[in-house]
């Protein structure tokens, strides 16, 4: 009785999920979507966009950084709608100062304006 009354649950929160109130975590916690490229190389073109960025953001360092889970809060989708772009609390509505997308656990790679890297030139010799 138990797993037939289990199962016309989940059903029913299938085709209304609307219908039922959602726990959803402002911070970082719980998040699987993890950072997967977004172009060719994100340090050099301005991939990461989201509303109120439009013109995109660079990849700012090379290695994810430690970063606690609860400390790091949600501010938008980015526009492929694949990650979720955080903020840390502490910087929370700066809209010029860093952005994130969790590459695991605790771990972030960091967006921001084009940090030093120089422009390309291929030697010619």
């Amino acid at each position: 009785m138990l797993l037939a009354s289990l199962i016309i649950l989940s059903w029913r929160i299938h085709l209304h999920p609307e219908e039922y109130d959602w726990l959803e975590y402002p911070t970082a916690l719980g998040d699987t979507r993890y950072y997967i490229s977004l172009g060719k190389d994100d340090r050099y073109e301005p991939n990461l966009r989201f509303t109120g960025h439009e013109s995109g953001l660079y990849r700012r360092a090379i290695e994810p950084q430690t970063l606690d889970d609860v400390t790091m809060l949600k501010v938008a989708l980015d526009t492929t709608g694949r990650h979720h772009v955080y903020q840390r609390a502490t910087d929370f509505g700066d809209a010029k100062g860093s952005f994130y997308l969790k590459s695991s656990e605790n771990r972030y790679i960091e967006f921001g304006a084009r940090k030093h890297y120089p422009p390309f030139v291929p030697l010619v010799r």
